[in-house]
């Protein structure tokens, strides 16, 4: 049953590649000066980076905002001072004592 309704729609299917083989369109008038007309279209639309900078602008402000809320709402729960977090290990203890020497 189902290989009956598969091969309906494989000769459906060659049959419409048939006929599009056959059509042949008219492309006279795309062939003509192609490449001018392509190399045209990307010059004009050639714009400095800049441009695109700015127009991102807002993605980035989004981003900006997203960053700071997160700081303020989710407050580290380390210690505030550096140099209490860089000698809080036992390895970077033993390190500033080597690199110091005492």
């Amino acid at each position: 049953m189902n290989d009956k309704r598969q091969d309906r729609r494989d000769a459906e299917l060659d049959r419409l590649l048939d006929l599009a083989r056959r059509d042949s369109p008219d492309i006279s008038v795309v062939e003509r000066n192609f490449e001018t007309r392509v190399m045209a279209r990307i010059r004009e639309g050639r714009e400095p980076w800049y441009a695109w900078a700015w127009r991102l602008v807002p993605v980035f402000l989004t981003l900006t905002a997203l960053l700071v809320g997160w700081t303020l709402f989710f407050p580290s729960t380390g210690s505030e001072d550096p140099g209490t977090m860089l000698a809080s290990g036992i390895q970077e203890v033993a390190l500033v004592d080597y690199l110091t020497g005492e």
